[in-house]
């Protein structure tokens, strides 16, 4: 069976994973090990390719590397509406470009945050760990952490990062929805990089995306939460009628 290999905080990761859920891709899902896993992860990929997640290892073919190309795979593989019509790839690919870049000032903000919190590191530990020597290992997640930041060249956060590229994205978004409750009048990828990118806002509740508590206030960035209550609440409607696990 294929594995999609990621980070269950990720929104690259849970782009990924939502397209492959859509359209009812079988696939088993491997929780990335930063750093302890970094050697079998450059093995998946094409020499002198750089390794990074989300990764689908696809046994019929080449592995399928980044949130993007993964969705797109899954339309290939898969069934259901299509995520990607033609008459709106272009407004789906601004969307998505639009997306990645919210998600690396999220990944901005998030990463010394995590540092700095012993519950997250604690969270963050593969769940084989057991519940009593999670806070004893967090110096163990906290090296990763570290590592993830120095792989993707992750600068201490500020808010003139938030206010000069998230700010506009979502104040965008809240025009281009104009209360439609989707981007291109019908259900696609771009309502999918669109949701995952209000993480920074809020994380979805537990539902949709398991996360510690620790964790969740990480990610949470209460200004942006409170500017953009109807994004928010825009997401959650979404991700209530199409994210199907």
């Amino acid at each position: 069976m294929r594995t999609l290999v990621g980070l269950t905080a990720s929104g690259w990761t849970e782009k990924a994973r939502w397209a492959l859920d859509h359209h009812r891709v079988a696939y088993r899902f491997h929780d990335y090990i930063p750093l302890i896993q970094e050697r079998w992860l450059r093995k998946q990929v094409a020499p002198g390719t750089k390794g990074s997640v989300p990764l689908l290892v696809d046994p019929p073919g080449a592995a399928v590397q980044g949130s993007f190309a993964i969705a797109k795979r899954a339309e290939e593989l898969g069934q259901g509406a299509p995520l990607f019509p033609q008459e709106h790839l272009a407004a789906i690919t601004r969307w998505n470009d639009t997306s990645e870049q919210v998600l690396d000032v999220a990944r901005t903000y998030a990463m010394p945050r995590m540092l700095a919190s012993t519950g997250a590191q604690a969270e963050a530990l593969p769940k084989f760990v057991p519940g009593w020597l999670r806070r004893l290992s967090a110096p163990t997640a906290r090296l990763g952490m570290r590592y993830v930041m120095s792989k993707h060249q992750v600068p201490v956060s500020t808010e003139d990062a938030i206010e000069a590229t998230v700010v506009p994205a979502y104040e965008r978004l809240r025009a281009a929805l104009g209360g439609r409750p989707y981007l291109e009048g019908v259900f696609t990828y771009a309502d999918i990089t669109a949701a995952v990118m209000l993480v920074l806002a809020r994380p979805v509740d537990d539902r949709h995306l398991p996360l510690g508590p620790a964790t969740r206030e990480v990610w949470t960035h209460a200004g942006l939460a409170a500017r953009f209550p109807d994004l928010i609440a825009w997401r959650d409607a979404l991700y209530d009628k199409h994210r199907r696990t």
